[in-house]
């Protein structure tokens, strides 16, 4: 081969691969595949994980009298001032008797009510199926806690309701049969059972349970505002003496004390006072509480919360230490992951009184997003963060946005990246 044409076919090849080389650089730098996430709306809570320990107005009604107790009152009902509560019976057979023909004539009662307002029309299927299915869902926690006192309340009321849709649907028109085959076995009953040998009534009004647990008097209700959390910390249960018939719950205000973090302590001093409470056992839904006092012997240790709460029901009433949620508020936005974030300079633009054109490169906050090939970086207004993501506001004021524009819904936003900036031109 001619030397001159071997030259000249090695000086191409040569070329060939410079052009390859840059333009293999040209790719690697100007071209690279970045990571992306939609930034898309979501809803997120802010919460705060405790355990928490239930202070009430309790007063505990002593049993002065001799024999074995039957309850007139169910757990949960409410009672007034000298009022009765139980009745005192010889032996067990009879006060066993007693509780029999008082659940019997809460039967009768019932069907009677029911028969008698068969032809009123003021309740719908979906309200009676409801309750049945509300009644059916306490029944099962009731015999999963082992709260037999409550299975027997909620079996009645379930009963009650089963028996008006019977009505309501048509495939019963009277109970009359049920009827007298309860007042038989009442009357055959009251025949067997002695008489009562006293009752026990309640000087206060309020929430009656027939149950005390031992921490009555563990933390006063009345000197909330002394409290510290030591004493949350050293409660202590006490025996419940022999001659308590039970307790009445007065006041429509009870308290919740939970020990938090420092951080949280910070979060909730900066919020507007109001919350809500999930109890773990005690119920299904949040209750609304209001923060009543923060007390923290130093910023950088924990600190005693106490929630004041007004809503309460029969399950809340005997509910004492359980694990708690706090919700603080809720928050929709763009969600955004943390790794996104970057901190970059976005262009000012500003007019004088003679409309003259200023500019000014502000640094900012924000994330980029890829739009076609090309990397824009956003500016983000946070609602709320947490350790991973955070809430964007999809229309901050516009104040608030130095160049007019923010990450919006749907946004290919970059998660990570080296030598980013807007305008970059990417594959």
């Amino acid at each position: 081969m001619d030397k001159l044409l071997f030259r000249r076919i090695l000086m191409i090849a040569l070329s060939v691969l410079a052009v390859v080389y840059a333009a293999y650089l040209l790719i690697s730098t100007n071209f690279k595949m970045y990571p992306t996430e939609n930034a898309v709306q979501t809803t997120v809570t802010d919460k705060i994980y405790s355990n928490g320990f239930i202070i009430r107005d309790e007063n505990m009604i002593q049993n002065n009298t001799s024999g074995v107790l039957s309850y007139t009152v169910h757990d949960g009902d409410e009672v007034k001032a000298g009022g009765e509560i139980a009745k005192s019976y010889a032996n067990d057979d009879d006060a066993a008797s007693q509780s029999k023909i008082s659940a019997l004539q809460e039967q009768l009662y019932d069907l009677q009510t029911l028969q008698k307002t068969s032809t009123a029309g003021n309740i719908g299927i979906d309200t009676i199926n409801n309750n049945i299915n509300n009644n059916i869902i306490s029944q099962i926690r009731s015999i999963n806690d082992g709260d037999l006192v409550n299975v027997d309340n909620v079996t009645n009321n379930l009963l009650y309701s089963i028996n008006q849709r019977q009505i309501y649907t048509g495939k019963a028109t009277n109970f009359n049969d049920r009827i007298s085959e309860l007042q038989a076995e009442i009357a055959t009953l009251e025949g067997k059972t002695g008489k009562s040998t006293g009752n026990i009534t309640t000087e206060k009004s309020g929430c009656f349970l027939s149950h005390c647990d031992g921490y009555e008097n563990a933390l006063d209700y009345n000197n909330l505002d002394r409290l510290t959390l030591s004493d949350l910390d050293n409660v202590k249960q006490t025996k419940v003496s022999g001659n308590i018939a039970g307790k009445v719950v007065t006041g429509l205000k009870w308290y919740v004390a939970c020990k938090v973090t420092a951080d949280e302590a910070t979060r909730l001093s900066l919020w507007d006072g109001s919350a809500t409470v999930l109890f773990s056992d005690a119920s299904s839904e949040s209750i609304p509480a209001t923060i009543k006092r923060i007390y923290q012997e130093s910023k950088d240790s924990d600190a005693l919360l106490i929630l004041e709460c007004d809503y309460m029901n029969s399950d809340l009433a005997q509910a004492r230490q359980e694990p708690i949620e706090i919700g603080l508020g809720s928050y929709t936005g763009l969600r955004i992951s943390k790794k996104a974030i970057h901190d970059d300079y976005v262009t000012k633009t500003t007019y004088d009184d003679n409309d003259n054109k200023h500019t000014e490169q502000v640094k900012v906050q924000g994330v980029y997003v890829l739009h076609g090939s090309e990397v824009r970086f956003k500016q983000i207004s946070i609602l709320y963060a947490d350790d991973n993501y955070v809430i964007c506001d999809p229309e901050p004021d516009s104040k608030d946005l130095v160049d007019g524009t923010t990450v919006e819904l749907y946004d290919q936003v970059i998660l990570e990246g080296d030598d980013l900036y807007d305008g970059k031109v990417v594959n």
